[in-house]
């Protein structure tokens, strides 16, 4: 049988001009990897659809161990404090291997 070990899965909404800040946000704490993903859909901002080639939406998935979960949330806050538009959650997961998400900030 197949061990499987507990992390978290956060998973961010936001326009695709923020994916560099937030990729810089996440290699500053030591995140090892996240995927990208183009959005399209409708919110309370109203509909994005990438039509134009302008304000197109990114999901942008991460997964951690709780241990790191914290202080990369506090980082966000102030993003949307700074009045950034940011749609965040956060699931439960399992995952087979879990050392690919335990690496520690540099």
């Amino acid at each position: 049988m197949v061990s499987l070990y507990s992390e978290k899965m956060l998973n961010i909404i936001s326009n695709d001009s923020l994916e560099e800040k937030l990729v810089c946000m996440f290699k500053k704490y030591g995140v090892n990897g996240y995927t990208v993903v183009q959005a399209r859909g409708e919110g309370s901002s109203g509909q994005v659809s990438d039509m134009s080639g302008f304000d197109a939406n990114i999901v942008v998935k991460v997964i951690l161990p709780e241990s790191k979960i914290q202080v990369i949330l506090e980082s966000i806050e102030r993003k949307i404090k700074k009045g950034y538009h940011l749609t965040v959650y956060i699931t439960d997961i399992k995952v087979i291997t879990p050392e690919k998400f335990e690496k520690t900030a540099s």
